[in-house]
């Protein structure tokens, strides 16, 4: 009986010892579970993302300087037209008469000078021969530079004149569209009036501003994408303009982007989102939400040897969701930790998940 309680006790005592040697076993491959990501150097495209506003680029504003009556549109707001072609047109007596008496003056003028003219080198030949009195020659001499003055006196108030009478037919001075025209037939306008605008849409303009960091890497030609509030697609365009000088207000550089407008879907005014490549470098860009911030400082966890190494880093270029790190620890074809990283010490053991 004695010796068979010692074999049930001895039994027992085995079994606890190899159930905790399995225990033990199970704890000892116990790790973490993550999930990696390999990442190697690449090509890191810098940004420059504001806003900004649509403008044409071509257009021209049309300003009556004497103003007058609307006689005749001849189109709307919207309305395609060619260069050349009669928009508008204005009535105005006074200024019509003045054009009349200025031109009469001239014409009147001019005829003057031509007998006075003639007069002198007929007299001028007769004293070059001795034939006439210094006095006389010097008599027609002066006549003749008289109405050289009043010549060119008379057609420069004849040239103002007409310009002020042929500005009152207002011509397109581009191909482009109609905005800003808003009269009615019969209507007085008053002198510096703003009457029509022509917009060559063909090719919009884009103004933003990048900081003082960006302008010694932006060129012009440099490539753009712009966002356009109300457009469903993104346009593509180039650097077209760099104002050299910052603004005194925001203390941003002027920059302008260029883009091809031929469906005529971008509009004058129209806000969006510029996004400006100013340069490029090689480094290291990871998912954001891969960065662990632990006492205000970044890490990143990388796999090795089938053990987390904890990495300090520094933050540099953030393009959209993914961010560049910066560290004499990294190396290409690191294992980064993507998934589990929170939960993570420095040499924690880890299983990696497919």
């Amino acid at each position: 009986m004695i010796k068979k309680l010692l074999v049930i006790l001895i039994s027992t005592i085995l079994l606890a010892c190899n159930s905790d040697k399995g225990k033990q076993k199970v704890k000892e491959n116990l790790g973490k579970n993550i999930k990696i990501s390999e990442i190697k150097p690449e090509k890191i495209t810098r940004l420059n993302i504001s806003s900004g506003v649509t403008e044409p680029l071509n257009e021209v504003k049309s300003v009556t300087k004497t103003g007058g009556t609307v006689k005749q549109i001849n189109f709307k707001n919207g309305d395609k037209v060619k260069k050349g072609q009669i928009v508008l047109v204005l009535q105005d007596q006074e200024v019509q008469s003045t054009y009349l008496k200025a031109q009469a003056s001239y014409i009147s003028n001019k005829a003057d000078f031509e007998i006075k003219k003639k007069n002198y080198e007929k007299f001028k030949q007769l004293y070059d021969k001795q034939l006439i009195s210094e006095d006389e020659y010097l008599l027609k001499r002066t006549n003749y530079l008289q109405g050289e003055g009043n010549l060119k006196t008379s057609q420069a108030i004849y040239l103002a004149a007409k310009k002020d009478y042929e500005d009152l037919v207002i011509k397109a001075k581009l191909d482009g569209v109609i905005t800003d025209l808003n009269l009615k037939l019969y209507e007085k306008i008053a002198p510096n009036t703003d009457l029509v605008t022509i917009v060559d849409d063909s090719k919009i303009l884009v103004r933003t501003g990048v900081s003082v960091h960006e302008i010694s890497n932006l060129s012009v030609g440099n490539k753009a994408e712009i966002d356009l509030e109300g457009i469903e697609n993104n346009y593509f365009g180039n650097v077209y303009e760099i104002n050299p000088v910052a603004n005194k207000d925001n203390k941003k550089y002027q920059i302008k982007i260029e883009i091809d407008n031929l469906e005529g879907k971008i509009k004058k005014g129209m806000y969006s989102k510029v996004m400006v490549e100013t340069g490029s470098k090689t480094g290291y860009l990871v998912p954001k939400n891969s960065i662990v911030i632990k006492e205000l400082y970044s890490y990143i966890f990388v796999v090795e040897n089938g053990e987390a190494k904890r990495i300090k880093v520094e933050r540099g270029y953030s393009n959209g969701d993914k961010q560049e790190i910066i560290s004499d620890e990294l190396y290409a074809n690191m294992n980064l930790v993507t998934e589990g990283q929170f939960l993570l010490e420095d040499r924690d053991k880890v299983n990696i998940l497919n």
